[in-house]
């Protein structure tokens, strides 16, 4: 019953992350895709010595260590890639963010 849980906070984050996106013009379908892409291989990667490598082989470790550091290289990579992402408006992910930060930081310092 706990998964029902789970589920129903997971959908409701989404949704209101969706929509927050939306809202400031940042939400792109392909870079949501390919985000659910990389979770899916960030897991495979992980997945796959705990999987095959039987526990009481000395190279457990090492194939568990390996995967790991796979799996942190390919997050630096995907973070690259996503920075560098364009949105339907044709700027950078890191460009919107920074657009939307220093608008948000401008109305602030000018005072009433």
């Amino acid at each position: 019953m706990t998964w029902i849980l789970v589920a129903g906070l997971f959908a409701v984050q989404f949704w209101t992350g969706l929509r927050r996106e939306r809202r400031a013009g940042l939400w792109s379908w392909s870079l949501f895709f390919f985000s659910l892409s990389f979770a899916g291989l960030e897991w495979f990667i992980l997945w796959i010595p705990l999987r095959y490598l039987p526990m009481e082989s000395r190279w457990f470790g090492y194939g568990v260590a390996a995967a790991a550091i796979l799996a942190l290289g390919n997050f630096v990579w995907f973070i690259l890639v996503c920075r560098r992402w364009r949105l339907p408006d044709g700027r950078t992910n890191l460009q919107a963010y920074c657009d939307l930060n220093s608008g948000s930081d401008s109305k602030a310092s000018r005072g009433p």
